[in-house]
């Protein structure tokens, strides 16, 4: 159990203790510390088990279930939804939609869409006994976090014409209320109906809100499924050194196993980026290079053919009209080696490289698909969708090493 909860908790009576714990978890998990947030949800279970609040234990396992759908972790997710239906039948109705919107969470993460749908149904039903009395701020977010839920599992369920007149609606009705955790997840889903559309400049100004509303919030944890929307987004608009950026960004951020569900999504997300945007790959960060036929070819050291590399890509795109354009040997050594081109002293260094780099990428080197000769030089083929990626390895008029 996490130590600091306990120290805290052991000082309170027993159910004030639990709603301490919960209300710990919930910040734990708000600022992306998913393990610890795991144990202090876990300590509010026991607590509220011990002391047979209901309430108390449905909202300590909604937030461990949450956390064991984001790990990705299929046994806990068992063992805590089973959980969650022992208690079922003990529960009085004013926690019931909770119960629903829990099971609606974990059909949603098993991508079972019309179980999702059908348990927030549900949810939404047994609310509306509570919203008809004086409700308090909590039991609103719920209530609204539940029809947002609904719109997301109906755009993922391609009903995004239904989908995109309620995500409208709790905008129109509920936005200005600023309901906690609410606008966000809002901003998000009215981003992906854009996105659907391919309205790509309108979908990066709802993420942006999105971005606000959850800094506002400081919930970084929501805060990751904005730049991971930010990646989408660049891709879309072949802003490839911008997605890359973002997704690099999320993988410094989600080392943990904790982060299962999200390490999935962005695994996915770069090999869209690799198969649908890029022919050629050059990352000298990690100093590998992919073709469409093989990835994740390692140089090792050498940057001389990252530097050779590099000076065709630049001239591939500021020549993507003029698909006779290469570069001429001398151009390629002063670019690379920062020298005077002297045939004597550099045509077979400069050949030597090149065959070097054929045989690294090209699937057959007598019919060269990817670095073609060209009058004086060599290029690029034409219509070649390449990425540069990571700096410069060619500095200060020599070439790093």
């Amino acid at each position: 159990m996490l130590s600091q909860t306990s120290s805290i908790c052991s000082e309170l009576r027993p159910d004030t203790a639990a709603e301490k714990a919960l209300e710990y978890g919930r910040i734990l998990f708000e600022k992306c510390e998913l393990k610890k947030a795991y144990e202090a949800y876990l300590e509010a279970f026991e607590l509220s088990k011990w002391t047979q609040d209901l309430l108390a234990l449905s909202q300590s396992i909604a937030g461990l279930l949450r956390l064991s759908a984001e790990t990705d972790d299929q046994s806990l997710i068992t063992h805590w939804s089973n959980e969650l239906n022992a208690i079922m039948e003990q529960v009085p109705a004013e926690i019931l939609p909770l119960v629903w919107y829990c099971h609606g969470v974990v059909a949603s993460y098993a991508n079972d869409l019309k179980g999702a749908q059908r348990h927030y149904l549900m949810a939404l039903r047994a609310s509306k006994q509570l919203l008809k009395g004086s409700p308090t701020v909590g039991q609103r977010a719920e209530y609204v976090r539940i029809w947002s839920n609904l719109a997301d599992t109906l755009n993922r369920r391609k009903h995004s014409k239904r989908s995109t007149q309620l995500a409208q609606l709790l905008l129109t009705r509920f936005e200005k209320e600023d309901l906690p955790g609410i606008n966000g997840p809002l901003y998000i889903l009215m981003g992906l109906l854009c996105e659907n559309s391919k309205e790509y400049d309108l979908a990066l100004v709802w993420y942006q809100k999105a971005h606000s509303a959850f800094l506002k919030e400081r919930h970084w944890f929501f805060h990751l499924y904005v730049l991971y929307a930010y990646a989408r987004i660049a891709r879309f608009q072949r802003n490839y050194v911008q997605a890359y950026w973002y997704l690099d960004l999320m993988e410094k951020a989600t080392q943990g196993s904790e982060f299962g569900n999200l390490r999935t999504e962005i695994s996915s997300e770069r090999k869209n980026l690799e198969d649908d945007a890029i022919d050629l790959l050059i990352d000298s960060r990690k100093c590998e290079i992919s073709t469409r036929e093989e990835k994740g070819m390692p140089l090792g050291k050498q940057y001389v053919l990252l530097g050779i590399l590099e000076a065709l890509t630049d001239a591939h795109r500021k020549n993507e009209f003029d698909t006779d354009r290469g570069l001429s040997k001398s151009e390629i050594i002063e670019k690379v080696w920062k020298e005077k081109y002297r045939p004597e002293a550099h045509d077979n260094k400069l050949y030597y490289n090149i065959n070097r780099l054929r045989k690294l990428i090209e699937p057959d080197m007598k019919h060269p698909q990817y670095l073609l000769n060209w009058k004086e030089g060599y290029r690029l083929a034409p219509g070649l969708k390449v990425h540069f990626v990571g700096g410069s390895k060619i500095q200060k008029g020599k070439l790093l090493s």
